[in-house]
C-alpha cells in the first residue's frame, strides 16, 4: 500500500472513530430522564412494532415512516435503556461522516473531502439532535450512504451490482425513515423517465439510476401497502401533508407559516380564537377525512389570501435556512449560530450553481443528478412548515455536489 493510500486510510480511521467517541461523549452530557421533542413518538411506533401492530385504533395516525422505529424496535427487544438508544445514533453519525469523506474523495481529494465530512459531523443542528431519539442521524447517514454508492455506481466503466444495490438499500432506508423522500422519488424517476427520451449519450448510466429508484421504491411497497389498508389512498406516503398545509396557508395577523401542534391549537392563548373551533372535532373525524377537511381549508386561505401565502413561503425559507421568523415566539441564541455556519453555506451554494452552470459540460452526471434531487427536496420541503433540522440532512448531498464543482474550476489563492 502507497504512503498516499495509507495516509488517507488511517484519516478515515481518525474521522470514523473521533465522531462516533464525540456522539458517545455529547450523548452522556446532554442525556436526560425524560423524553423530549418527537421522542415520544418514535419510542411509541417503536414499542408498537414489538407488540405486532405499528398503529392503533386509539392512533390512527401514519405521521412517520417505519424506518427508525424499526431501529428502535431490534434494541428496545434486548432491553436496551434510553441512554443506548439515544447513544445509537453516535454509529449513524460516525457512518455518515465516513460515508460524505468516502463520496467526496474520488471527486475532490483528501482535504475537501475532509472539510465536507466534518461539518457533516460537527454541524451545530445534528450535534443538538443526534443525542436524542430523533431521525436525524439516521437520515443524514442513508442519505450520505446513497451519495457514496450512486455516484460509485455511475462512475465505474460498467454495472456494479454491490453499489447499485447499496444506492438503493440507502435511499429506500431514507424514504421510510423521512417519508417526505417518497415525493422526491418519485419526482426523480419522472426526471429520468424524460431524460432517457433525450440524452441518448448517457442511457446506459441513466438507467443504473433508474435501477436504484426502482430498487427503492420495492423497499417501500409493503408500508405503501399498509397506508392503503389504512387510508383507502394509493401511493400514501403519510398521513400529516394536509396540517402541514393547513399552517403554511394560515394568514391571521401574527402567523407566518410557523407549525403548530394540535394542542396549540387548542390551548395557545394566541390561536385560541382563530383556530380552536376547526380543530375541536380533530380526534373524532377519521382519517381521511380529516386530511381532506385540512387540504380543503388549506385551498381555502390560500384563496382568501395568496399574498399573504406567498410571504408565509418566504418566511419558510428563512426557517428552513435560520430557523426563524417563528409565529408568537421568542428568537433563540441558536439562530445567530445558525447564520453564521449555514449563511456561507448558502452563499457556496450560489457560487456553485453560478460556476456549475457555467461550466455546465465538464459536470459529471451523477452530480447533476445529486443536484436535481436537492433542488426537488427543497422546492418540495418550502411548501410546508419547515426547521433547519429539516434541510441540513441533504448535507452530504450538497456538499458533494459543491466539492465535485468548486474542486475542479474555482482556485483560491493566499498570498
Amino acid at each position: 500500500m502507497s504512503d498516499a493510500k495509507s495516509s488517507t486510510r488511517r484519516l478515515e480511521f481518525l474521522l470514523l472513530g473521533g465522531t462516533l467517541l464525540f456522539y458517545v461523549v455529547v450523548t452522556l452530557l446532554a442525556h436526560r430522564p425524560d423524553l423530549i421533542w418527537d421522542e415520544g413518538r418514535y419510542l411509541w411506533f417503536a414499542k408498537s412494532l414489538t407488540q405486532g401492530s405499528y398503529v392503533t385504533p386509539e392512533k390512527p395516525d401514519l405521521i412517520n415512516g417505519p424506518g427508525y422505529p424499526l431501529v428502535l424496535a431490534g434494541l428496545l427487544m434486548v432491553k436496551t435503556p434510553l441512554i443506548g438508544l439515544r447513544m445509537f445514533n453516535a454509529v449513524f453519525m460516525a457512518l455518515a461522516a465516513w460515508f460524505s469523506f468516502r463520496g467526496v474523495l474520488p471527486y475532490a481529494g483528501k482535504r475537501w473531502a475532509l472539510g465536507i465530512a466534518l461539518v457533516t459531523a460537527l454541524h451545530p443542528s445534528l450535534v443538538r439532535t443526534a443525542p436524542y431519539v430523533m431521525t436525524e442521524a439516521l437520515a443524514v447517514c442513508c442519505i450520505a450512504g446513497f451519495a457514496w454508492a450512486m455516484s460509485a455506481a455511475l462512475r465505474s466503466a460498467n454495472w456494479r451490482w454491490s453499489t447499485v444495490l447499496a444506492a438503493g438499500f440507502a435511499f429506500g432506508w431514507l424514504i421510510l425513515t423521512r417519508v417526505f423522500f417518497g415525493n422526491v422519488l418519485m419526482a426523480t424517476t419522472a426526471l429520468l423517465v424524460v431524460l432517457l427520451l433525450v440524452w441518448n449519450s448517457q442511457r446506459g448510466r441513466l438507467l443504473r439510476v433508474l435501477a436504484v429508484m426502482a430498487l427503492s421504491f420495492a423497499m417501500c411497497v409493503p408500508w405503501l401497502a399498509y397506508t392503503k389498508a389504512k387510508t383507502g389512498e394509493n401511493l400514501c406516503w403519510s398521513t400529516v401533508s394536509g396540517e402541514l398545509l393547513y399552517w403554511i396557508t394560515s394568514t391571521n395577523e401574527g402567523e407566518n407559516g410557523h407549525w403548530f401542534s394540535v394542542e396549540d391549537a387548542q390551548n395557545k392563548a394566541e390561536l385560541l380564537a382563530k383556530h380552536r373551533d376547526f380543530y375541536l372535532p380533530y380526534y373524532d373525524l377519521p382519517v381521511k377525512e380529516r386530511e381532506t377537511r385540512f387540504k380543503q381549508r388549506a385551498m381555502e386561505q390560500l384563496r382568501a389570501n395568496p399574498q399573504g401565502v406567498f410571504k408565509n413561503w418566504l418566511c419558510n425559507w428563512s426557517r428552513l435556512l435560520f430557523g426563524f421568523p417563528r409565529s408568537y415566539q421568542p428568537e433563540e441564541l441558536t439562530t445567530v449560530i445558525l447564520i453564521a455556519i449555514n449563511g456561507p453555506i448558502v452563499l457556496l451554494t450560489l457560487i456553485t450553481l453560478l460556476v456549475g452552470l457555467k461550466q455546465r459540460r465538464t459536470v459529471p452526471l451523477e452530480i447533476v443528478l445529486l443536484a436535481a434531487m436537492i433542488f426537488i427536496y427543497l422546492g418540495g420541503s418550502s411548501l410546508a412548515p419547515g426547521l433547519p433540522r429539516y434541510t441540513i440532512v441533504i448535507w452530504p448531498w450538497l456538499g458533494l455536489v459543491i466539492a465535485a464543482v468548486l474542486s475542479k474550476n474555482l482556485k483560491v489563492r493566499l498570498e
